[in-house]
């Protein structure tokens, strides 16, 4: 009987002591974490507020005035579309009359004179040399309203791009202002300067990105 107990203990140490097997997967190295990448708040306000200034850009070149009101401005509205809107009308007005004076100077000079009641009544007393040089006139005049209606168009598209870049500084009477001296190796001299610093703010709203 204790030879029997012997043997079986004996048998169980055996057994504990086989050497256990090692999977290959289990001597690969773990799986390195890595870290999210790390945003730089500055390069990231800097890149918000050049999307705004942008949408901006492209709101005012599409309809005047679209640019003010998204920099907040808008009670320069009237001031736009008054720029806008003289000349777009001395354009209509110079048109018609150009076109008016034309057909007078055509039918002055058909050598028909019973086509002469057909001239406008304020144009009958104007002779034919008269009438070539006021059609030169307003034919001049609308080239100049087109110039004028679009050098005033692009206006409105550079006012709203510069307040747009100027509306995130601060530009109130807190600056930086500060006297720091200053040497001249030049001149071999010292002196004091002024240094102003505005304060440059986040852009406002930020977070939301204009597309």
């Amino acid at each position: 009987m204790l030879l029997l107990l012997f043997c079986a203990f004996g048998t169980r140490a055996q057994q504990k002591k086989l050497p256990v097997k090692v999977s290959a997967d289990s001597l690969q190295p773990a799986p390195a974490v890595i870290a999210p990448p790390v945003i730089d708040s500055a390069k990231l306000a800097d890149s918000l507020r050049k999307k705004q200034i942008r949408s901006v850009t492209r709101r005012a070149a599409i309809l005047p005035g679209w640019g003010q009101i998204s920099n907040r401005q808008a009670w320069k509205l009237p001031f736009v579309y008054a720029a806008i809107g003289i000349p777009a009308y001395l354009f209509f007005d110079n048109r018609n009359q150009y076109k008016s004076l034309r057909e007078a100077y055509i039918l002055k000079t058909d050598n028909d004179p019973t086509n002469d009641q057909l001239i406008p009544e304020n144009f009958k007393a104007l002779s034919a040399n008269s009438l070539k040089f006021y059609r030169d006139q307003f034919r001049r005049n609308v080239d100049y309203s087109v110039v004028a209606f679009i050098a005033a168009w692009g206006l409105n598209v550079v006012d709203a791009t510069v307040f747009a870049n100027l509306r995130d500084f601060d530009v109130s009477d807190d600056l930086s202002l500060k006297i720091a001296p200053q040497y001249n190796p030049l001149l071999r001299s010292a002196g004091v300067h002024l240094v102003i610093k505005p304060k440059h703010q986040t852009p406002k709203n930020s977070h939301i990105i204009t597309r």
